[in-house]
């Protein structure tokens, strides 16, 4: 392939954009650099370099100007251009090169990504490469021969190499995992990962170093992590506190975290109490105050578990604490209860024998029954004063009234013929089906 300066200007712009593109297609975080003239006058652009955060990048090699760095870097993070020579000691070395090309179609140019291998080179176009924590990826790795690209020298004096270890499929599926979730900045799920790393370490097989090199990564990243806070903005944006604003929202949520502990401890006592005195409107409203509450760092015991399960068991499917549901606890808390005479403002409680009181969570049902009443009376009068004022308008007395619909039976209270309804005058739906009846 020519050298000329135009022509490898418009071969690492192209190279560039297809780097681009991967990036932008694996949804990775990261940008693409060019490098300018080096000291040893190596033309700009000799160089292009995928930079992915935090992590080891890909370095694309355009030409022969700078050597690539076999010793520090796998083969999985270094790119050559197809017209690059290399030695024959690495051939003899590595299992694969990566290499990069452009095609030529009618006035654009193809960029094609290729892995050279025992068996030849096969290529492959951008969108069928990927990239992940161990460097490119292609359809090519999948089946690698057994032996380097070129055959070993058969000399006595050649030092024996020992081969790096293959990466399987299931250790690649690892490493993308792990990269996905560090992305994500998914903690659990990072630390869950890391252990299945540490399983694959721990067996006798050979196993990549790249390996090695993640999980120890994700552990670093992971400590980085305990060092931050993150919380939500006025608008829904995530926000990541450092420094002594990360460690005064820790402190923060930690009080939160002993309180509902606290709490929750303190409603569970009186839960286990109120399902063994069968209290069920006290289990309904303790059992949604609980699940109020924030989250706690420390978990349930068995113990505790059991007891919440038996209480959604006792309360579930019936009607049975439909009260507290009904009325507000500031509607009942203004009334005298019938049951344990608490005053205005004062909770309920239970007698217990040989015991102090038990508080009522969510007041007993005969105080409740008292807000619902008044309810069902102030309705009684506004369906009266709206029959009262339809009577009014027709120029007949309630009484007039209750006798002229008594021919027919009261949607309402069920009332039958010949009967008054069961509030002054009738109800509004009794009137409307006498009115219609007597219409010719």
């Amino acid at each position: 392939m020519s050298t000329r300066p135009t022509e490898h200007k418009h071969l690492t712009g192209n190279v560039k954009a297809a780097a681009e593109r991967l990036l932008r297609a694996q949804d990775m975080p990261g940008k693409v650099v060019c490098s300018q003239p080096g000291p040893e006058s190596a033309p700009p652009g000799s160089m292009v370099q995928l930079r992915l955060g935090d992590r080891a990048g890909l370095t694309i090699h355009m030409n022969a100007a700078v050597r690539p760095d076999w010793d520090t870097q796998t083969a999985d993070r270094i790119v050559v251009e197809a017209g690059v020579l290399l030695d024959r000691a690495t051939l003899q070395r590595l299992p694969y090169v990566h290499r990069i090309r452009c095609d030529s179609q009618g006035t654009s140019r193809r960029v094609l990504i290729g892995t050279e291998t025992a068996r030849g080179t096969q290529w492959f176009t951008p969108e069928q490469c990927s990239l992940g924590p161990v460097g490119l990826v292609t359809p090519a790795l999948d089946d690698l021969p057994d032996r380097p690209i070129a055959r070993p020298s058969t000399s006595a004096h050649t030092e024996p190499h020992v081969r790096p270890a293959r990466i399987s499929p299931e250790v690649r599926r690892l490493l993308l995992r792990l990269a996905a979730a560090r992305q994500g900045r998914d903690i659990t799920n990072t630390q869950k990962l890391i252990k299945e790393c540490d399983v694959l370490l721990g067996r006798r097989t050979a196993v990549p170093v790249a390996l090695k090199e993640a999980r120890d990564s994700a552990e670093q990243w992971l400590l980085e992590r305990g060092k931050e806070a993150v919380t939500w903005g006025l608008k829904g944006e995530r926000v990541v506190l450092t420094g002594d604003a990360a460690k005064r929202e820790q402190q923060k949520r930690a009080r939160q975290a002993q309180r509902a502990t606290e709490q929750r401890k303190a409603y569970l006592a009186e839960l286990e109490l109120a399902l063994k005195h069968e209290h069920f409107g006290d289990v309904r409203g303790l059992l949604r105050a609980i699940s109020q509450l924030p989250d706690s760092d420390v978990p349930l015991t068995r113990a505790q578990i059991d007891l919440l399960k038996g209480a959604r068991r006792r309360v579930n499917g019936g009607k049975l604490g439909k009260l507290q549901d009904q009325v507000a606890r500031t509607k009942w808390v203004q009334r005298h209860c019938p049951t344990c005479k608490a005053g205005p403002g004062q909770e309920c409680f239970d007698e217990v024998p040989d015991g102090q009181p038990l508080r009522r969570f969510g007041g007993h049902d005969e105080r409740l029954q008292l807000v619902i009443a008044s309810r069902e009376e102030a309705a009684a009068r506004k369906r009266a004063q709206r029959v009262a004022k339809a009577s009014r308008g027709s120029g007949t007395t309630t009484e007039d009234l209750a006798r002229s619909v008594s021919h027919v039976s009261c949607p309402t209270c069920r009332a039958p013929v010949g009967q008054p309804c069961t509030v002054p005058g009738s109800h509004e739906a009794r009137f409307l089906f006498s009115q219609a009846q007597r219409r010719p």
